[in-house]
Formats: C-alpha cells, structure tokens, sequence
C-alpha cells in the first residue's frame, strides 16, 4: 500500500460503530446517507419512504420500530449460537435477506416515485431536469453505502 492509500485507509476507516473521519469522528451508515445518528433526539421518529429529492433526504432507511424488531431478533440469534451454532447462522441468513429484501423494495419505490409522470411525451423540460437531479440524487445515496 502506498504512503497516500495508508493515509486515505487510516483517515477514513470503517470501525464497528460507524466510519472514522479525519477529525476523528465516526459516522454511522446513517449519517453517512443524510439521516438521523442514533444519538439525534429526532432520530427514532424517521422513516424511509421517497426520495431525497422528496424530503425525505434525513429519512432513516427502515422504520425505527422495524429495526429494533430486527435487533431483537439479531441478538436471540447471538444468544442461540452458544448451542445451536448451524440453526443460529442459518437464521442470521434469512434475517439478513429480510433486511436486505425491505430495502430492495424501498429503492424500487424511490426509484418509482421519481419515474411517475415522466411516461408522457408531453413531459417538459423542467421536469425532465428536475427528474435527473432526482435521479442524480438517488444514484449518489445508492453508491454511498
């Protein structure tokens, strides 16, 4: 590794909280993505639903309730590891593709939500406009994960 991919590396590394910034500061995934730290008061009244463009930039990705049901059932799988270590990695596959499956859908309702209207040849510029910042918008909050 290069003198400058160690700096970069050690600038900005993934730690278990989150992801350390240059100053120090750790972010978590959240932040990162324009929403709510875990810390914020605000935070557990977030939801994911619409697009950035469409106010919901700061929204957290799963509901707060959804993602406590799924710490739940993360730190059951932990605690059955200790005697059934198959059935609890087993587990930890389906929870994950849970997850995995709520957010796929959440993305395809974004995504939707910047396609409605755009079908017509009547569509005018400014919208056109409008939709390509949207979708810029989208694509950037995809890549930052």
């Amino acid at each position: 590794m290069s003198d400058m991919e160690q700096t970069t590396y050690h600038a900005d590394h993934d730690t278990a909280s989150g992801r350390q910034t240059e100053s120090g500061a750790s972010t978590t995934a959240a932040e990162r993505l324009g929403g709510p730290s875990a810390t914020d008061e605000g935070g557990a009244q977030a939801t994911g639903t619409a697009a950035a463009s469409n106010g919901h930039a700061n929204a957290a990705l799963i509901a707060p309730d959804r993602a406590e049901s799924y710490r739940g059932r993360w730190n059951a799988l932990k605690g059955e590891f200790v005697d059934e270590p198959r059935s609890a990695v087993r587990g930890a596959n389906e929870l994950v593709g849970e997850v995995l499956d709520e957010l796929e859908e959440l993305f395809r309702r974004q995504r939707d939500e910047i396609e409605h209207g755009l079908a017509s040849d009547e569509t005018s510029t400014e919208d056109l406009r409008q939709a390509l910042g949207n979708y810029g918008s989208f694509f950037d909050r995809l890549l930052s994960f």
